[in-house]
């Protein structure tokens, strides 16, 4: 079978796959709504069937293609020090980014880390006593820790999650693209990665409650914005592990960009991190990282 046949096979799976999980839950009311959820406890679940359902398929087309899995797994795996070091340091690019999203947001009134603290002291009020003196300071302190947590929930249990994705997207898919890390594969493999998840913002309201069809294009627009980062890295360390840290890193890190502000949801949805501000914050981010890594290569 021929290169384009594997990646149209791999990818129509991958999308049955999740709309059939979407589907389910859809049929006995589940939501994904921004900020309020069903339960989080279901969220967790969904979310990790759904990104594993994608190295199911992987599993499954390698089989069918008489690909010897274990050799396969451990190639793009890739456990060697450069990849462990780009593993630790891919979070950080997240941190960046966020920076960049805080420098046009903040100026346009976009941003309001004031608004997050807020959200906190009022999680707080009801979940520990009334008498504790001082809980907006208390709440200021959480918000800066959470901060810093969320590198370790990259590194550790989202890792573990984005990894079901990665194995697929930038092990899987972008072998079928020889490992080059360039427009038509970012762009292609941004595309698939992000209509990927089209269902289940139809269906669910993942992540845009109130713009569904709309959010599939600005969803989409997204991933393809972040995804030079996840192939440069993985091509750099013949590993996808770098990516995956990355990817939890989006996952632990940018819902900052949907907090921090008094926008309403359904403008939240179009204009903050997951829409218009999101994309040019990390286009700009992989315009850096492709004019760096050309001036390391002279």
């Amino acid at each position: 079978m021929g290169r384009v046949q594997r990646i149209i096979e791999f990818t129509i799976s991958t999308y049955l796959a999740a709309f059939l999980l979407d589907y389910v839950f859809y049929k006995y009311g589940f939501t994904v709504r921004f900020p309020e959820t069903t339960t989080s406890v279901l969220v967790a679940i969904w979310g990790f069937v759904r990104m594993w359902s994608v190295t199911l398929v992987v599993l499954t087309c390698l089989l069918l293609h008489r690909v010897n899995v274990k050799s396969w797994f451990k190639r793009t795996m890739g456990f060697t020090k450069r990849a462990l070091l780009f593993y630790l340091l891919s979070p950080l690019l997240v941190y960046f980014t966020l920076g960049v999203y805080v420098l046009i947001a903040y100026p346009l009134g976009l941003f309001d880390f004031n608004a997050y603290v807020e959200v906190i002291a009022e999680y707080l009020k009801r979940a520990v006593s009334s008498q504790v003196a001082n809980i907006e300071n208390l709440a200021q302190m959480v918000a800066i820790t959470q901060l810093f947590q969320a590198y370790i929930a990259a590194i550790t249990i989202n890792t573990l999650f984005a990894l079901g994705e990665e194995i697929g997207w930038r092990a899987y898919l972008f072998e079928l693209f020889d490992y080059k890390p360039g427009l038509k594969s970012t762009v292609l493999i941004g595309v698939c990665w992000g209509l990927w998840h089209a269902s289940a913002i139809l269906l669910l309201g993942y992540n845009y409650t109130y713009n569904r069809l709309l959010g599939v294009l600005l969803f989409t627009l997204l991933t393809i914005a972040l995804t030079y980062p996840h192939l440069v890295f993985t091509s750099r360390t013949k590993s996808v592990i770098p990516a995956s840290s990355l990817h939890g890193a989006v996952n632990a890190i940018w819902p900052l960009t949907l907090l921090a502000t008094r926008l309403p949801v359904e403008q939240r949805e179009i204009l903050l991190g997951l829409g218009v501000l999101g994309i040019v914050a990390w286009t700009i981010t992989s315009t850096i990282i492709i004019a760096t890594f050309k001036y390391l290569s002279k």
